[in-house]
């Protein structure tokens, strides 16, 4: 695939070049990544997520459009669908096929979808970022005994850039070492990402890791990195989660609901949340801003290969 007549590796070198220069040496503090909760509509009931079927968050097709290309304006390359389950989103026939083409004629990079895998991943030219919650057993509990129906979907997915995720709960993170070795073993996706559960502190308390073990569970996932399973965490953002130290809100991550935009995330008021923040593809993403070196390998490692 190729924009502007050069390739597509090629244009996305030459904005992070340019994104490099514009915020480290010009000072700017620049839009990155943009993020659309394109929908609160969800086909499954995952326990962690209390923004499902609220009937809060849905885009209509003309104002999806509106707001990407806004993003576009204020200098976002980066873009991302969120939910609920943004594949199921339509609007009077309009789907999500449609939006992804829209923002990549804008001139989007990069696109990504976070989905929970049940509806077959047939569209082109994005990223699909595939939520598994653990080993089979454990997903199957979490998610609707919905693990044999993701892995068909993957495997039969129209790109090879999907990733998986997991969000790290009471009910799995005992299962790192089991969750990595299965997912690795099927050779169905290009990298393991992950989140630690991030709520309002009585959720994470009673539903989350506590701190000591999310350093414990953090080491592991360390180990299990150098020991070369294809998970997405630079030493940089490692260090940051562990530490609980890197800078937030991160001014160049939005997010967009139909009524908001808000810096970072839809937490961003909740200094309760943002102080135990897990969300570690914002950190590896602030990492990247930083310039630390590993995290830039990581991202050229990821969207290169």
């Amino acid at each position: 695939m190729a924009v502007g007549g050069f390739p597509l590796m090629i244009n996305k070198l030459l904005s992070w070049f340019s994104y490099s220069f514009k915020t480290f040496i010009l000072r700017k503090e620049l839009p990155y990544l943009f993020g659309i909760v394109i929908t609160d509509k969800c086909n499954l009931n995952c326990f962690y997520c209390e923004s499902k079927n609220s009937g809060r968050y849905h885009f209509s097709f003309e104002q999806a459009k509106d707001t990407i290309n806004s993003a576009y304006q204020r200098g976002h390359r980066s873009l991302y669908f969120t939910g609920g389950e943004p594949m199921i989103w339509e609007d009077k026939g309009h789907t999500l096929d449609e939006l992804i083409q829209y923002a990549r004629k804008v001139g989007f990079l990069e696109v990504f979808i976070f989905t929970n895998g049940t509806i077959p991943l047939s569209i082109k030219q994005c990223n699909y970022i595939v939520t598994v919650d653990g080993p089979k057993s454990i997903h199957d509990q979490i998610r609707n005994n919905s693990y044999a129906l993701v892995l068909k979907n993957v495997e039969n997915a129209v790109t090879k850039a999907v990733f998986v995720s997991i969000t790290f709960s009471k009910a799995n993170f005992r299962y790192l070492d089991q969750f990595v070795k299965e997912v690795t073993g099927t050779k169905l996706f290009r990298g393991i990402s992950f989140n630690l559960l991030t709520h309002w502190p009585e959720i994470v308390e009673e539903h989350g890791v506590s701190p000591e073990e999310r350093k414990h569970l953090l080491d592991k996932i360390w180990e299990l990195k150098k020991k070369g399973y294809p998970i997405v965490l630079s030493k940089a953002a490692y260090k940051g989660l562990r530490n609980n130290d890197w800078k937030r809100p991160i001014p160049q991550i939005e997010l967009g609901t139909k009524d908001n935009i808000f810096t970072c995330c839809r937490d961003v008021g909740n200094p309760a949340i943002c102080e135990n923040c897990g969300y570690a593809n914002c950190v590896e993403v602030s990492q990247i801003l930083a310039l630390k070196p590993s995290a830039m390998w990581q991202v050229i490692r990821m969207l290169g290969a």
